[in-house]
């Protein structure tokens, strides 16, 4: 899921009236197409070339969302899933959310990937905490939120905010970057 420097993509945003939003405005793309949103807000543009040397902090959005929602293996692509259970290799343990179920923006690791994960990613290591689960679902998004400037121009940035999916006035101001899910059934695990 690590983002690579020949997968930047440059975009322009501003703000559009839509009738459905909270304020009668959202962040756009000046390009946009229906294939730049989910979950109510749009999604940063990257591409998936892998050129260039890995960019070993940022994360390619696509990517980490596949992997998220498939329940694939952020090292392999693969299932992640294993006996029923999904593995989750995680730098710290996860977030709690308000309702008290656990939530992450990690995708999974399948179990065979664990070792060679904790080598690789500088994050990572033998103080990394390996869990399964036995589900997982949408909880929310990393994203950069933006505010209406006068003639809907785009004005000032929050960074890496994390935004619940039934927060939708930010969702309406946003571009996600990663998306966050709760885990259910969450147990430490040893290998």
């Amino acid at each position: 899921m690590t983002a690579f420097e020949g997968e930047a993509v440059s975009y322009q945003v501003a703000f559009v009236a839509d009738a459905e939003a909270t304020d009668g405005v959202r962040l756009s793309y000046t390009d946009a197409t229906a294939h730049d949103w989910m979950f109510g807000v749009l999604w940063h543009r990257q591409g998936l070339s892998r050129a260039g040397r890995p960019l070993w902090k940022l994360v390619n959005t696509a990517r980490q969302r596949r992997c998220m929602l498939r329940l694939l293996c952020q090292v392999c692509g693969r299932s992640a899933v294993d006996g029923g259970r999904i593995w989750w290799l995680l730098p710290e343990p996860p977030g709690v959310a308000v309702d008290g179920r656990p939530f992450t923006h990690a995708p999974p690791t399948c179990r065979s990937c664990i070792p060679a994960a904790r080598v690789w990613c500088p994050r990572l290591g033998s103080e990394s905490y390996v869990y399964t689960v036995c589900g997982s679902e949408p909880y929310g998004v990393v994203a950069d939120v933006y505010r209406p400037a006068a003639g809907r121009k785009v004005g000032a940035i929050r960074r890496a905010v994390e935004v619940p999916l039934e927060a939708f006035r930010l969702l309406e101001y946003a571009v996600a970057m990663q998306l966050l899910v709760k885990l259910d059934g969450l147990q430490r695990a040893d290998l």
